[in-house]
């Protein structure tokens, strides 16, 4: 036998162990990258969800803000429980039943997007009280009254979320307004 006929030529026994070390190798890289690609759109779909959740969050808190723009919806109206609502309010039943609003005269700035939104304004104390010692407000030339609104946002119609966030405001007024002074 030649030596180097024998060195180039494998023997029979081993001829097919590289194709299939190659293919068991090729086959883990691929359950690998398999794996990290379901991972990568995982965290894909979570980024969108997570900026979804930001948006609605901030859509409602743009609410809130609008409602406070404007004055006239903190009006002295009604009594404790007296609720005023945007004129939307309700009708999809995002927000509830339009029996929980006694008037639907909650304004917004012009130009506001009310699209996906639904506002509502409750009395939750009388106007007669003393405002809050931190106000530094004396309970002789002012009176107090809070209110709660409620901001909902629901733009799942269009996968943009859903956020309901209500806030206190409390609204002072001068008693010489209410013919005290």
């Amino acid at each position: 036998m030649n030596p180097m006929t024998w060195c180039c030529n494998p023997p029979d026994a081993q001829r097919g162990v590289a194709l299939a070390i190659a293919l068991v190798a090729l086959v883990g890289v691929t359950v690998i990258s398999i794996a990290s690609l379901k991972t990568g759109l995982l965290e894909l779909l979570m980024a969108g969800n997570e900026e979804s959740r930001m948006n609605a969050f901030h859509q409602a808190a743009n609410g809130l803000d609008a409602v406070a723009a404007i004055p006239e919806n903190f009006a002295l109206v009604g009594g404790v429980g007296y609720t005023t609502c945007t004129a939307n309010y309700g009708l999809d039943g995002r927000s509830g039943d339009r029996g929980d609003c006694s008037a639907f005269n909650v304004t917004l700035p012009a130009g506001f997007d009310d699209a996906d939104m639904e506002m509502a304004v409750s009395r939750i104390d009388p106007q007669d009280a003393c405002p809050p010692a931190g106000m530094k407000s004396s309970c002789e030339y002012f009176s107090a009254s809070s209110f709660s609104v409620r901001s909902n946002y629901d733009g799942t119609q269009h996968k943009a979320g859903r956020s309901v966030q209500t806030q206190g405001y409390m609204v002072l007024v001068p008693r010489i307004e209410q013919g005290r002074m």
